[in-house]
C-alpha cells in the first residue's frame, strides 16, 4: 500500500474516533437534558449527577473538535481552519460556563442587585 493511502486511510481512521466521541457527547447531552426535565417536573432542584453528565459530554465533545482542529491546520485551508477555530471557541466557551456555574449565577445576581433602585 503506498504511504499517502496508509496516510489518508489513518486520517479516516482518526475522523472516525472523532466523530464517535462527539456524537457520545451529543448522546449524553441528551440525556442530561431528559434527567434535567424529570428532575425539575418533580421537586425543582437541579443534581450534582446531571451536572457531571453535561460535564462529561461537553468534555467529549471538546476533545473530538480539538482533534478536528488539529487536522484542519494541518490541511492548511483557511476556511477550514476558521470553521474549526470557531467550532473550538463554541466548545471551550460551553465548558468554561459548566466548570464555573456558581461564579455566573452570582454575577448575574449582582448585577441585578446593582440595578435594582436604592431605599
Amino acid at each position: 500500500m503506498p504511504h499517502a493511502d496508509t496516510e489518508a486511510l489513518g486520517l479516516l481512521e482518526e475522523s472516525e474516533r472523532l466523530l464517535r466521541a462527539i456524537l457520545l457527547g451529543v448522546g449524553m447531552q441528551l440525556r442530561s437534558l431528559e434527567l434535567e426535565r424529570c428532575r425539575l417536573l418533580r421537586d425543582g432542584s437541579l443534581g450534582d449527577d446531571i451536572r457531571q453528565l453535561q460535564l462529561s459530554a461537553t468534555l467529549l465533545s471538546v476533545w473530538g473538535l480539538m482533534g478536528f482542529w488539529r487536522q484542519s491546520m494541518s490541511a492548511g485551508d483557511s476556511c477550514e481552519q476558521s470553521l474549526g477555530s470557531a467550532s473550538l471557541i463554541i466548545g471551550l466557551m460551553r465548558l468554561m460556563r459548566q466548570l464555573a456555574p456558581k461564579s455566573q449565577e452570582t454575577a448575574a445576581q449582582d448585577v441585578l442587585q446593582l440595578a435594582e433602585p436604592l431605599d
